[in-house]
């Protein structure tokens, strides 16, 4: 493809909290951020993001993206809540060549499109919507192509259940590591190390286990991996992050750049600059940036009664359909020592959770304390704080991270 453009769609809010600082493109799945899949499988594409425009602003000024030109012609639009392996694009290729333009869906549901040439009508529709919504009219009249492997993380723990198999896709993609030399750590412990990927500047003490016999362990630039630690795979450990002694660290998980993680982790996601240090169980959760869950916090991921998990967003409650769910934690969110998060619990950003027993399945955004009826963190003084621990990482809180926060602060006075 020439253009690819990631969009946010009508259901973008269906992605709380983490929605609340970041595009749908931002969620982390495997080793990569969706938008990084994209730009590696197809890099001679343009890529463009649009979306929700403060939203849209931050991410652009995160990531240092200085361009973000909207092309219509031979151009692929697709919601950025969507995996798409090398298959979708050989498909769409195929279905581009007879075509000008298609609806894109995936178990029925439209998706994306694309575009051959300029449509006025099209191009009307996004300059005018920040959301788009494939059900509306002006894409009444395009056909529709089923595309059987894309993946849709309709909701942000969605990306929980997908995260084994996208680390061993996303493996394939880490071209600059190399498989672990044995040679060059001496006295651990490594199952089928071939299956073991490090990039510059690994270090791996003694004692530790690594064991990558039912999926890859990915450990990228400058990770340090303490003694005594327990690695199974598939899992992914980002850059800078170091595992602290004595870490459980079970099946599935991914967790960021610049984290300190230790204690029991088992299919989780962690996101850059966030930190479980110490010792707790952390279970099917999706932790967004800079949360500090303090020592000996932890989750439940399954009730008493096996039963399945309802979780509270904003607007409602959703079934899950699933038995085992744990945190989502949206960012600048601490937890006090001995914290307790019960099973399928969502925290909003910029908590300070110190609630004594179980903490409740909702907590507000800007809490103090985490109960329903606790005060509320005041917004500059959130700030601040968010400030300090941020230059503690030689980052600078951006404008538009701070405007992200004040929507959601205004929405929570209400």
């Amino acid at each position: 493809m020439t253009n690819i453009v990631l969009f946010e769609n009508e259901r973008v809010d269906n992605l709380y909290p983490f929605s609340i600082n970041h595009c749908s493109w931002e969620i982390r799945c495997g080793c990569l951020l969706l938008f990084e899949k994209y730009k590696i499988l197809q890099p001679k594409a343009r890529l463009s993001f649009h979306g929700r425009q403060k939203w849209v602003d931050s991410f652009l000024k995160r990531f240092e993206i200085t361009e973000n030109l909207i092309e219509y012609s031979d151009t692929v639009f697709l919601s950025g809540n969507m995996i798409a392996d090398s298959s979708f694009w050989t498909m769409v290729a195929e279905s581009a060549a007879t075509r000008e333009s298609f609806l894109i869906t995936s178990k029925s549901v439209p998706v994306g499109f694309y575009l051959k040439s300029s449509n006025n009508t099209i191009s009307s529709y996004i300059e005018r919507n920040n959301k788009i919504n494939l059900n509306d009219n002006e894409f009444s009249d395009f056909e529709k192509i089923e595309f059987d492997s894309l993946i849709q993380l309709e909701y942000i723990w969605d990306a929980v259940f997908f995260n084994g198999e996208q680390i061993n896709e996303d493996a394939k993609l880490t071209k600059h590591f190399h498989s672990l030399f044995l040679s060059d750590h001496h006295g651990i412990f490594a199952l089928n190390p071939t299956n073991i990927h490090v990039g510059k500047n690994v270090k791996i003490s003694p004692s530790v286990v690594i064991d990558a016999t039912n999926g890859m362990v990915v450990l990228s630039d400058n990770v340090r991996i303490m003694p005594q630690s327990t690695i199974i795979g598939p899992c992914y450990i980002g850059k800078n992050t170091t595992i602290k002694i004595g870490a459980k660290i079970y099946g599935e998980n991914s967790i960021g750049e610049w984290c300190k993680v230790g204690g029991e982790l088992e299919n989780s996601i962690i996101h850059a600059y966030s930190n479980k240090q110490h010792e707790g169980f952390l279970g099917h959760s999706y932790i967004g940036e800079w949360v500090n869950l303090g020592a000996d916090t932890n989750n439940s991921d399954l009730k008493n009664t096996y039963g399945e998990i309802t979780m509270i967003l904003p607007d409602k409650e959703v079934k899950t359909g699933r038995i085992f769910l744990g945190l989502m934690c949206g960012d600048h969110t601490k937890s006090g020592i001995n914290s307790m998060f019960t099973t399928g619990t969502v925290a909003g950003v910029c908590g300070i959770l110190v609630k004594e027993w179980f903490l409740p399945n909702y907590i507000k955004s800007f809490s103090w304390g985490g109960k329903q009826n606790s005060p509320v963190y005041k917004f500059e003084k959130a700030v601040e704080t968010a400030r300090l621990v941020m230059a503690r990482r030689n980052k600078v809180m951006l404008d538009e991270e701070i405007e992200l926060l004040k929507e959601e602060y205004l929405r929570i006075l209400q």
